[in-house]
């Protein structure tokens, strides 16, 4: 199992996608403070009845708290699915399932090899967005440390909830296209629109009822979840897909 995820990392390492979306979600995250002073700019020269003053301190700790930007969630996930695909497309899987007691143990290292994945990802878009506030704003600490680490770490949990749907969808139900649609709609926010037609709908039978505060993708986005409602939406998020996509996979004939 061992060589199976170093094989995996080896891989994801060696992926154009995986590069080229870490690339862009470097640059997006170094170019947000900058992005925001020009508008600043535009906007006080555009209207000069108004002065607009862009706050001249950063918070390192509510950059640790919320580490990456819708877009770069995207990016990281567009990425996972291509890494979870890519082994259907070149013919590694055929190559590698008769040497395995389960064949299920591929998808089990995929996933795990995922975790390495999402964090990179997170913190090479924390680092960017550091570096891009530096000539702009003074980097301050006014929150907790340690509890920024603490929802930095439920948001990689997160990270790897919202993974675990898109490794059933993309690697045992095989299907790449649904799994980059996902990962689009999970990135950003449009899953919300799905999620209000199913409030509608469960409206009719249960007043009040409201599924977004449970849906592992809308609590990736809050910039302090209640912990504890984020750590059991991420466990049962996991719980559920993961297991089901080792048993789909082991069911499913390899082509």
């Amino acid at each position: 199992m061992g060589n199976l995820i170093r094989m995996d990392l080896y891989r994801m390492n060696k992926a154009k996608s995986f590069r080229v979306c870490l690339i862009l979600a470097f640059v997006l995250a170094l170019c947000a403070t900058p992005l925001e002073w020009a508008m600043v700019r535009l906007g006080n020269a555009l209207d000069s009845s108004k002065t607009i003053a862009m706050d001249p301190t950063a918070d390192l700790a509510g950059m640790i708290t919320s580490p990456i930007a819708a877009i770069n969630i995207m990016l990281a996930l567009l990425s996972v699915v291509c890494f979870f695909h890519a082994d259907m497309e070149n013919g590694y899987i055929k190559n590698i399932a008769g040497q395995m007691p389960k064949r299920g143990y591929s998808i089990l290292s995929r996933y795990i090899a995922s975790f390495p994945h999402s964090l990179v990802f997170m913190l090479v878009s924390l680092a960017g967005y550091i570096l891009g506030s530096l000539p702009f704003q003074r980097i301050v600490v006014q929150g907790s440390i340690g509890e920024a680490v603490l929802y930095f770490v439920l948001k990689l949990l997160l990270m790897q909830a919202v993974c675990a749907i898109l490794l059933l969808v993309t690697a045992s139900f095989r299907n790449k296209s649904l799994g980059m649609i996902l990962a689009v709609l999970l990135g950003l926010p449009l899953m919300g629109l799905i999620y209000l037609g199913i409030n509608t709908g469960l409206e009719q039978v249960f007043k009040g009822v409201d599924i977004n505060p449970y849906m592992p993708d809308m609590v990736l986005r809050e910039v302090a979840p209640d912990k504890l409602r984020a750590l059991l939406v991420a466990a049962v998020t996991i719980g559920i897909f993961l297991p089901l996509s080792i048993r789909v996979f082991d069911a499913k004939d390899i082509k």
